[in-house]
């Protein structure tokens, strides 16, 4: 499969600094002051499976984007040492997040930045299939010429379930991070849903707090490609007078042929380590 990307990421107008980081070509983009940081790539997954990748951290001062940045981290050496990591079943999945769940909690304890955490929402291009991640309320798309689909499942609730109504905010029910060891991971197969032309969209909430689905629909419809398709959306988030940060990744499948090689196996031996 060969697809094209592109990410941008924002501290936008309201925020001292950026809490979001992105994993993108290999690279961590961690704690931009001011500004946009943008990367773009073209990859034959066939040949060279890939990761792409938004943390949201939160935690406040400088935690958030810690607890973001590290995050990503281990997931660079996830992408690294565990190959082919499509091949992972979901139970091996739960315990490598929750390794990092637990890491991150250890980093809060030892610098005393209790609280901090993260969200997580990622993409994996793998030789035969693409899976979708997702931790919090952090989201990815589908975008087809049916229209725009939500891949993912916020794990949050707003205030108005507890009673309120004055505030759409919303709560996260799980992250990584947060001094809790409870942590929910939802894995997605959405590899026979996905067509040449497709679009795959991953944010931030600092997107989808302004910007609602159809509208995000009619921008991925009208670029032209996946750079001038990111650079409107957070355009608009801007425009809307977004309060957080934004963080967008746009992947458009190019080429949709998979690799028929057999998937890979644990031997017995590798089983037991």
């Amino acid at each position: 499969m060969i697809i094209h990307y592109f990410g941008i990421t924002e501290k936008g107008n309201f925020r001292s600094h950026n809490e979001d980081s992105m994993y993108v070509s290999g690279e961590i983009v961690a704690g931009t002051v001011s500004g946009s940081f943008a990367s773009t790539g073209i990859r034959d997954s066939s040949n060279s499976p890939l990761i792409l990748a938004l943390a949201d951290g939160m935690g406040g001062h400088t935690s958030g984007e810690i607890a973001s940045r590290l995050t990503l981290e281990k997931l660079a050496w996830m992408e690294r040492a565990i190959q082919p990591l499509e091949e992972l079943p979901r139970a091996g999945w739960q315990n490598l997040f929750r390794k990092i769940n637990n890491e991150i909690n250890e980093h809060a304890l030892q610098t005393g930045k209790l609280g901090m955490g993260t969200t997580l929402v990622g993409a994996l291009f793998g030789r035969r299939k693409v899976l979708v991640f997702n931790m919090g309320d952090s989201r990815a798309y589908h975008f087809s010429s049916k229209g725009i689909q939500k891949i993912t499942v916020d794990h949050s609730f707003s205030d108005s379930v507890r009673g309120g109504n004055q505030s759409s905010r919303s709560y996260i029910t799980s992250c990584i991070g947060g001094g809790t060891a409870d942590l929910q991971m939802d894995l997605f197969d959405i590899t026979n849903s996905l067509n040449e032309g497709d679009r795959i969209l991953l944010c931030t909430d600092g997107l989808t707090d302004v910007i609602k689905i159809d509208d995000l629909e009619e921008i991925l419809k009208n670029a032209s490609n996946v750079k001038e398709a990111c650079s409107h959306l957070a355009e608009e988030a801007n425009l809307r007078m977004t309060r957080d940060n934004t963080s967008v990744i746009v992947i458009e499948v190019k080429e949709m042929a998979l690799s028929q090689a057999e998937p890979w196996k644990l031997t017995p031996s590798e089983r037991k380590r």
